[in-house]
């Protein structure tokens, strides 16, 4: 079980949590960015909350996992994200050790050189630029990049360096800096690449803050001292009290969790927590599928189970959760059983959970009382099959009878006994082709066949004909069929 949250998103983040992979040990780890968890390498012992928290959020988050080592390994600039973890720990009563950032420059030696300005915020390095004119290339991130725009003619002097995602590209667009005033890319850079950078844009300024090795802010004061140019720098808050990352990893070494709680009410931490099991039908599985209902459930997810074409179809909508290509109950309950830090569980199948699905079954599965756990199991529909085919056709379906061929011996002809209209879910054996052939040999040449392959996805391919008609076709294994007499 995991008792230990890392606060990341920074390069102390990173590093602790790789060092407690090294060391095999759980640890949740907090990011605010899809960014942040993407630079994450993949871990067994990882589990990742990636949506932002306000302090209340966080003491539940605390009190719900049963934490007892907060490590606040944030931003030196993100003075409210800490003092929000700060009133968190100390409402729950659980330790936090923050983690700081050596600074590397002295401002008493720092102001004696004329090529630094020092200030204590963004808005003070605009005001200092207002009086002066040339290239400024500003390294401070994309969340204060809007305060910039107040700069006359910005988007001619403006060159921003930000991270390379989709969302920080199209904000710096739309406030008006793009092309090649963006300029998308990972850091920290060396002292050459920010020299390259100074030198191919012409820049006169740059503007940073005082972050530390792990920002590289060495190697900017450095760059901009070969260009001889003027950098602006962004003092930090107040000093700080704290550990290094290595004398964190120090406290890593012997912190035995289940020894060191933390919290006040230490019975009630340790009573078995009842966990929520929501069944999740996905619809078809292309594009749009998902249900509001689903979309809202599968982001407060902490863990996600299903078959690999399910998971990759839902992964944009999967915000933080786990994600594991497993659908049988002997995989995921004992895995469960291990993992009990996950309360929030998801379980994804295709088309809908009342349609030939094996939700059924794993209702039944989760409600065994011989299980550890308690857990609370509710079930959503999805788009089924039947009625995303009918649709695509323009018929109902209220006198269709329903059956499946898949993974099940069936005789078409006895279906057709019950009513005039039949839909079937086909499999490798039971064809296209073999059902045409049986209809053939009864004669039923002229009954309609409709016949849908790859529902809902871009090669979505229906067809209709006769028995005769489509008999030598080539046909999707899955496909269904709506037979009309």
């Amino acid at each position: 079980m995991s008792r230990i949250l890392i606060f990341g998103g920074t390069t102390e983040g990173r590093l602790l949590a790789e060092y407690c992979h090294e060391q095999k040990k759980n640890v949740w780890i907090s990011v605010a960015t899809g960014y942040g968890k993407m630079v994450l390498p993949d871990s067994p012992y990882f589990f990742v909350h990636q949506t932002p928290m306000d302090e209340e959020e966080m003491e539940t988050f605390i009190l719900e996992h049963g934490i007892t080592l907060v490590l606040d390994a944030t931003h030196p600039y993100a003075a409210v994200v800490s003092e929000n973890i700060k009133l968190a720990c100390e409402h729950t009563g659980v330790r936090r050790i923050r983690v700081i950032r050596k600074s590397l420059t002295d401002k008493n030696d720092a102001a004696k050189d004329g090529h630094i300005i020092w200030t204590d915020s963004v808005e003070g390095a605009v005001e200092y630029l207002q009086n002066t004119v040339g290239g400024v290339l500003v390294t401070t991130g994309s969340k204060e990049l809007l305060k910039y725009t107040a700069l006359k003619s910005f988007e001619e002097r403006i060159y921003a360096r930000v991270l390379p995602s989709v969302p920080v590209i199209s904000s710096c667009s739309d406030m008006g800096i793009k092309g090649k005033h963006l300029i998308g890319m990972q850091g920290p850079f060396s002292t050459e690449m920010n020299e390259a950078m100074i030198r191919q844009y012409d820049i006169r300024f740059l503007v940073t803050k005082e972050s530390g090795s792990a920002g590289g802010f060495k190697e900017k004061m450095e760059a901009a001292a070969r260009c001889q140019i003027t950098a602006i720098v962004i003092g930090r808050p107040a000093p700080e009290t704290g550990m290094t990352p290595e004398e964190v990893k120090e406290v890593l070494d012997g912190y035995e969790p289940d020894e060191e709680v933390g919290i006040s009410d230490k019975t009630s931490l340790f009573q078995p927590l009842r966990r929520k099991v929501t069944l999740i039908g996905a619809g078809m599985g292309g594009a749009g599928q998902l249900t509001g209902q689903a979309v809202s459930v599968l982001k407060e997810c902490d863990v996600v189970f299903g078959a690999g074409r399910m998971l990759k179809d839902a992964e944009d909508v999967i915000s933080h959760g786990k994600m594991l290509p497993w659908y049988s109950a002997a995989d995921i309950l004992p895995w469960l059983h291990e993992h009990k830090e996950f309360l929030n569980i998801g379980i994804l199948y295709s088309g809908d959970t009342g349609f030939y699905s094996g939700a059924k079954k794993m209702v039944e599965a989760f409600s065994d009382p011989s299980l550890e756990s308690s857990y609370d199991v509710e079930v959503l529909p999805g788009i089924s099959s039947v009625s995303y085919f009918c649709a695509r056709l323009k018929t109902s379906w209220q006198d269709v009878h329903l059956v499946s061929f898949h993974g099940r011996e069936g005789d078409i002809l006895k279906e057709l006994s019950h009513g005039n209209k039949v839909f079937a879910l086909l499999d490798g054996t039971n064809t296209v082709n073999a059902i045409c052939k049986s209809l053939l040999k009864e004669g039923l040449s002229h009954v309609k066949l409709s016949v849908g392959e790859r529902l809902s996805y871009a090669g979505e391919r229906i067809t209709t004909g006769t028995p005769e008609d489509l008999k030598e076709q080539e046909f999707d294994v899955l496909s269904v069929i709506l037979i009309e007499r």
